[in-house]
């Protein structure tokens, strides 16, 4: 029955998504908007995505003091809901499920949405679904055609010289609304309680603090023995190094500070207690796009792993913040070497010296 009833609803997406938008004319910017006008971003994906979208989020509300302007996000990244609190009415959470599903979007459409934005980089069916049924007067997304399925479709920036924070806030034009670089700035508060607890986690810091967030799941795994390497070449009288990992981490941890003097950071229960455990940290060493945004918010220099996606680098590099990337065409971070690591370490250390 539940199967039968999926199916259905799928059926009626796809229906749903094959009709054509309601103009096939570009539309002026956005001037005749209500003085408090209802405005939903769509963010359902990453962790690191919502932080990205932030800066847009802020700006906007800076705009319409007033207005009702709300976020939808999804079940991996409402753990970073935190951040955006300071600037929004109302945060839906998308979940996948089907009946689900079908409540969030009677929910949205009865909101009654002037402006639904489409934060996705890439065109998203969840998306267009909402937007679709949501019956918003307009709709806001990255397309190269105009009259496309956006009442406001905006020119996809060129992937390799545009930053995704940058990219994101284009949506911001049809507000007539320009941000400089410098007013894109990334931020992610801690809340007070995790604040407090992390000052006394790792005890009173004497040396330079590294922060290893050591995976960002299996594929993202740079290896065992390419971290003790590391490690075991870090001057320890001047470097104090934390390992941060998930649960299913957890026994790769404790081998890598049993053959280290690496630290184990405590298992936290939620995205904000990590956060507020990484912001200890005056350099960061992290294969995960979440942490690197989050480096960049701090201004915490970072070292970032990437592997397979060299083309377009300056997408998800720490935005406006002090980094060096490493990054391979294979698939696997394991054939990064760990000299080359350390020198990035090295060079970003040196600078945290001088200006100590």
């Amino acid at each position: 029955m539940l199967k039968s009833l999926e199916l259905i609803f799928r059926r009626l997406v796809l229906q749903s998504l094959r009709r054509k938008n309601r103009t096939d004319k570009p539309q002026p910017p956005l001037m005749d908007l209500p003085p408090n006008p209802k405005i939903l971003f769509l963010r359902h994906d990453k962790i690191g995505d919502a932080i990205i979208t932030i800066p847009s989020i802020r700006i906007l509300r800076h705009h319409f003091e007033t207005a009702q302007i709300d976020v939808l996000l999804g079940s991996k990244n409402i753990a970073a809901s935190s951040a955006v609190l300071h600037y929004i009415n109302k945060i839906w959470e998308y979940t996948k499920k089907t009946f689900g599903t079908i409540k969030l979007l009677n929910n949205i459409r009865a909101e009654h949405y002037d402006v639904i934005i489409d934060c996705m980089d890439n065109p998203s069916t969840t998306s267009r679904l909402i937007i679709r049924l949501a019956n918003a007067k307009y709709s806001v997304g990255l397309e190269n055609t105009p009259g496309g399925f956006y009442t406001h479709s905006i020119p996809i920036p060129d992937k390799t010289t545009t930053h995704i924070v940058e990219r994101t806030a284009k949506m911001l034009t049809v507000f007539g609304i320009n941000p400089k670089p410098s007013e894109l700035y990334l931020e992610y508060p801690i809340p007070l309680q995790y604040k407090n607890a992390a000052e006394t986690a790792f005890g009173s810091k004497t040396n330079i603090r590294l922060g290893i967030n050591i995976a960002a799941g299996w594929g993202k795994y740079w290896g065992r023995e390419n971290f003790i390497k590391l490690i075991q070449q870090i001057n320890s009288e001047e470097i104090e190094i934390i390992g941060f990992a998930s649960k299913a981490f957890q026994h790769e941890l404790i081998a890598i500070s049993a053959a280290t003097e690496l630290i184990s950071a405590p298992l936290t229960s939620n995205f904000d207690e990590f956060a507020a455990l990484l912001s200890s940290s005056d350099v960061i060493l992290t294969p995960d796009t979440s942490v690197v945004h989050l480096a960049a918010a701090w201004k915490i220099p970072c070292v970032v792993l990437y592997a397979g996606i060299v083309d377009n680098l300056m997408l998800w590099t720490p935005y406006r913040s002090p980094h060096r990337v490493l990054s391979t065409r294979e698939q696997l971070l394991s054939v990064i070497h760990p000299e080359k690591v350390l020198e990035a370490l090295n060079e970003l250390t040196v600078d945290i010296k001088k200006q100590a």
